[in-house]
């Protein structure tokens, strides 16, 4: 009986631990991160930070009882946190093929088509990156995946800034010759700088993405998991279609999630 008790004495000490340590790992605190980048991601009226991406993500949190702050940051110190820091999420990222097993990702949230914009008026004509790699200037976000595309396609031509307004006023300013930026975002850009539609002009189409929440590979997959799932809940409910739809007008589903590159 006393060697009967003792080993379910040991059982239960051993039960209680790896609930424990199950308890332990999903309560972990979580670093979330993001950046100002209307019409996902903008400062509200009051100063806080909104827009329906930032609400998606707070509705998740609410569905798997996470309550950490979302802290705004700027986009290159987001992403190298992201890259090395455990229990950290950034969003909304574009997946791309070199960024895709760096980080474990939650969406897609938007699809964007990125291009070269140059000034309405401007002579230039692009009919390649060759002939982009020309250009004396090309503004950039920094650590953006433009900026990444670019620059690994040998691209020695690159002005880079941490404010992409910055991008739009160099450009009308003649201190850049063009600027990478998405569909999504170029309406918001032009808006922001006073400036009517046809200021600039789409000179060369880059790459289709869609934008992801990306979580760190040093964050434990049950937590990445249950974030996948409230998603995937909100998805099937339509409380992500509306977040969404309410925030971005014209906006539209993105396709089909894309997991695989070439």
């Amino acid at each position: 009986m006393v060697r009967r008790s003792s080993a379910v004495c040991r059982l239960t000490v051993l039960c209680g631990l790896l609930v424990a340590v199950h308890a332990a790992s999903w309560a972990q605190q979580l670093t979330i991160l993001t950046e100002l980048n209307p019409p996902t991601q903008i400062k509200l009226p009051n100063g806080e930070l909104g827009g329906p991406a930032v609400e998606v993500v707070r509705e998740i949190q609410r569905r798997v009882n996470n309550t950490d702050p979302i802290d705004l940051v700027p986009w290159a110190r987001g992403y190298r946190l992201v890259e090395t820091q455990a229990n950290t999420a950034l969003f909304i990222m574009a997946r791309t093929a070199s960024r895709n097993p760096q980080f474990q990702w939650i969406g897609p949230f938007t699809e964007a088509a990125y291009a070269l914009y140059v000034k309405a008026d401007s002579k230039i004509v692009l009919r390649s990156l060759d002939d982009a790699k020309q250009l004396k200037s090309i503004g950039v976000y920094r650590d953006d995946a433009r900026d990444q595309m670019l620059t690994q396609a040998g691209f020695t031509n690159l002005d880079r800034t941490v404010e992409n307004i910055s991008n739009l006023r160099k450009l009308m300013l003649g201190r850049v010759d063009a600027f990478a930026s998405s569909n999504v975002a170029i309406d918001e850009l032009l808006s922001r700088g006073g400036l009517a539609r046809d200021s600039v002009r789409e000179a060369l189409p880059l790459m289709k993405v869609q934008t992801w929440l990306a979580f760190s590979r040093q964050t434990p997959e049950d937590t990445v998991r249950a974030w996948a799932d409230a998603l995937e809940s909100m998805k099937k409910d339509k409380t992500f279609e509306a977040i969404m739809a309410s925030g971005i007008p014209g906006w539209t589903p993105p396709g089909k999630p894309v997991t695989q590159f070439p």
